[in-house]
């Protein structure tokens, strides 16, 4: 389970109001789709990584290697998360942990790719990172804790490609944590 982002909740009746920031002249939008997860062995050591730093990440990154963090390129998407409402006393609501699901496609599947989407089967849990196309990057400095599970999809028409589609899973109390990514 990841439990990243603990915000300073209101611990009384009298709480402050988070800030907000619209404009009405320059507004400020970030682009869809999920293009890259960053995936890694769960008990990976991340002592003193910084998400923020590209030398962090250029020593960590690697195709290969049980120490090292795979780049998935794909496209993918993040929707709402499933969450339960439990009705306690005096009509008020009490709200657990969030389940997170990405939707993630990957259309190049070479062997080496086909290995790994594999092995996805074998209920494994991992460390991620997801990145979108505009350049924002999710999960801080110790990942998203959960699970990826892939399968092989061939279409009957041979003007379509096969690719391999999946999910990855995790949950939190909390949104993932997210920053510009130096990758990007």
């Amino acid at each position: 389970m990841s439990v990243l982002y603990l915000p300073d909740c209101p611990t009384s009746c009298e709480n402050a109001l988070q800030a907000v920031n619209f404009s009405e002249c320059a507004p400020e939008y970030h682009w869809g789709e999920i293009s890259k997860v960053y995936i890694a062995p769960a008990d990976l050591d991340l002592s003193g990584f910084d998400v923020t730093d590209l030398a962090d990440w250029t020593a960590l990154l690697a195709d290969n290697g049980d120490d090292k963090i795979r780049t998935l390129i794909g496209m993918g998407e993040m929707g709402e998360p499933e969450i339960s409402e439990i009705a306690t006393s005096g009509d008020r609501k009490a709200y657990g942990f969030r389940q997170y699901s990405i939707a993630f496609t990957i259309d190049e599947t070479n062997d080496i790719n086909y290995s790994w989407m594999a092995m996805t089967g074998c209920n494994t849990n991992y460390k991620f990172w997801f990145e979108t196309s505009d350049g924002l990057l999710y999960g801080g400095n110790d990942g998203l804790e959960g699970t990826a599970v892939f399968h092989q999809l061939i279409p009957k028409g041979r003007t379509e490609i096969v690719t391999f589609q999946g999910t990855f899973k995790w949950q939190s109390r909390f949104a993932p944590l997210r920053c510009e990514s130096p990758m990007a």
